[in-house]
């Protein structure tokens, strides 16, 4: 009952939500029936998560206690979870879950956010501290999708260009072919892009509420989403087919050129994150 009453449960669903909008997001993007699946099951445990908590709520308080924002978002949550589970069992429409779940997190993330007197109140005090470390946490798994798939798209070109200078030797079998290289930058940019969104997302909303003033116009956070930007481009350019093979690698890599280039150039001229929590 302590660890119900504890901030681990909130994270535990953001994280929930996060790796099923990334998996929602493969589906959405590249119709993959695994990813899908999955992203289904990770909201099916957040309906059961969210179901113990609004029990648990109902214990300690009372049903009364929904009336207040905090706990009303709480229900809203669920009902729409509830709701979209149940018409895609009956319809099958898999982009529901990618909507719901994008929905879900900015609703949820924002209602254990909303100040509650008594306990309640320490407990969202200590959320609004600890969600700058997910924010943080998300971030660096993004970085990390993003760089694997700039390490593969040098693969891919240079693999490019030993075939085009008809240089047929071992390191032709060790890079791998093209299809297989292609394949693994966009795989990797499709985990990177939603990690990333989820965690500008908490981000802002963290330094929303935590900080008296919130500077959009900071470097970090105009490179931030400058980056996002970048990356989408990416997926709606793989998406529609403008680019495809080399032309979409090359996009690619001045991608990861503006990550790496805003990474650099923030932390010289940014005073982001660099507050207490």
């Amino acid at each position: 009952m302590e660890l119900l009453g504890s901030s681990f449960i909130y994270h535990l669903i953001i994280l929930l939500f996060a790796w099923s909008i990334v998996f929602s997001f493969i589906d959405f993007v590249d119709t993959n029936r695994m990813a899908s699946r999955v992203a289904f099951y990770l909201l099916a445990i957040v309906w059961i998560f969210s179901s113990i908590l609004m029990i648990y709520t109902i214990s300690q308080d009372s049903f009364y206690s929904f009336i207040t924002s905090r706990e009303g978002l709480y229900i809203y949550v669920w009902i729409i979870i509830s709701l979209s589970m149940v018409i895609n069992w009956l319809v099958k429409l898999d982009y529901l879950v990618f909507f719901t779940n994008v929905v879900s997190f900015l609703v949820f993330s924002l209602s254990i956010l909303i100040p509650k007197a008594g306990k309640t109140a320490m407990l969202v005090d200590q959320l609004k501290s600890e969600l700058l470390y997910v924010h943080i946490g998300l971030a660096f798994l993004a970085y990390g999708a993003f760089t694997l798939s700039f390490i593969f798209s040098v693969m891919y070109i240079f693999q490019y260009i030993l075939l085009k200078k008809k240089k047929w030797s071992s390191h032709l079998k060790k890079l791998g072919s093209l299809g297989k290289l292609e394949k693994m930058f966009i795989t990797f940019n499709l985990f990177g892009v939603p990690l990333m969104l989820t965690s500008l997302i908490l981000g802002v909303i963290w330094a929303s509420l935590r900080l008296h003033t919130f500077v959009w116009y900071d470097m970090k956070v105009l490179g931030s989403f400058f980056v996002l930007i970048m990356y989408s481009t990416f997926m709606y350019l793989k998406v529609s087919n403008r680019f495809y093979g080399k032309s979409l690698c090359l996009f690619n890599i001045c991608c990861f050129l503006v990550l790496f280039g805003n990474y650099v150039v923030s932390n010289l001229y940014s005073s982001f994150h660099l507050w207490s929590t």
